[in-house]
């Protein structure tokens, strides 16, 4: 599972009991604790997500690669990709094909790729979701 690194401020309480469940073996690390709290708070949460991501592509990880998007324009369609997560273009994908194939993107995470794809397609790239129509 490839992760991105974030920073956190716990109080020295909320630490202390991070610790303390890693010390008694129910989690291997403070970074495995809390990921296994962002994971109860998403499962918890799960209907506000699907609400307010009602055109979600994917929630994790989406790799989109040459084939993918040579297919979707063969059936004469545009992409319009939502990611919460990890947006992952392979390096085989062209600027032109990724014209071609993608008609919006919105991540709510990072998103990977070729550069020369990634500028293509800067302007169609939103990473706050108020900032695209998908509500």
């Amino acid at each position: 599972m490839e992760t991105e690194k974030v920073c956190v401020n716990l109080s020295a309480a909320e630490l202390g009991t991070i610790d303390v469940l890693v010390a008694q073996g129910l989690y291997t690390s403070r970074s495995d604790a809390i990921r296994a709290g962002v994971r109860a708070i998403t499962e918890e949460h799960e209907p506000a997500f699907r609400r307010v991501t009602g055109h979600a592509t994917c929630f994790g990880m989406m790799v989109l690669t040459r084939r993918d998007l040579e297919h979707t324009v063969q059936q004469g369609k545009r992409l319009k990709v939502f990611v919460v997560g990890i947006l992952r273009i392979d390096k085989a994908v062209t600027p032109d094909l990724a014209d071609k194939a993608i008609e919006q993107v919105q991540v709510l995470g990072s998103i990977k790729g070729p550069p020369a794809v990634l500028a293509r397609l800067d302007d169609r790239i939103s990473r706050n979701l108020d900032a695209a129509n998908w509500l």
